[in-house]
């Protein structure tokens, strides 16, 4: 099935955990990594995954070991991403709430790497869990469509990386922790 079809499906279906109309492109996937040492980066954290457009970019820039854990709720997303990454990635369909539990599951001391691609209601939910994290080796990285809101659940973030991804529909902003 088409991928393009498959994310608007999913966003007239629930258009809370499904940000926008169509996938994100390849510009705000480059602008998520940008300047991103992955020679440091042994564990990824993906936050719905969705249909792996992110997936891509992280595993051409990743080491042959580094884990990559894709956490996705909607079937047809975790269809899509084994259909297209197979064994390359660990797939969780579970809540993004569990991500301590699934970081403990796959033999992970610390993240290095979390990449949320979760709209705001999913991503309220995690946000203390995240925050966790943030630390000295965490880096992250979020996008939005509306900053000023971003701004207010991400008040607490050391927020010290943004970039404009102009070239995506709608256009968006990216946040970034280290």
């Amino acid at each position: 099935m088409n991928e393009r079809w498959v994310f608007l499906k999913n966003q007239l279906k629930n258009g809370k955990k499904n940000a926008s109309l169509t996938p994100s492109s390849m510009f705000l996937a480059k602008k998520m990594i940008k300047n991103i040492d992955f020679s440091k980066v042994d564990s990824v954290i993906e936050l719905g995954a969705g249909t792996g457009i992110f997936t891509e970019y992280i595993l051409k820039n990743i080491k042959k070991w580094t884990k990559v854990i894709c956490i996705e709720t909607e079937d047809n997303y975790v269809e899509i991403l084994k259909e297209k990454f197979g064994n390359k990635i660990i797939i969780h369909q579970e809540d993004v709430k569990n991500i301590d539990h699934i970081r403990k599951t796959n033999n992970i001391e610390k993240i290095d790497l979390i990449i949320s691609w979760l709209p705001f209601v999913p991503a309220q939910s995690i946000h203390k869990e995240i925050k966790k994290y943030i630390g000295e080796w965490t880096i992250f990285r979020s996008f939005t469509y509306q900053p000023h809101i971003f701004k207010k659940q991400y008040h607490d973030f050391p927020i010290q990386r943004t970039w404009f991804a102009l070239f995506n529909f709608p256009p968006a902003r990216v946040f970034g922790v280290n």
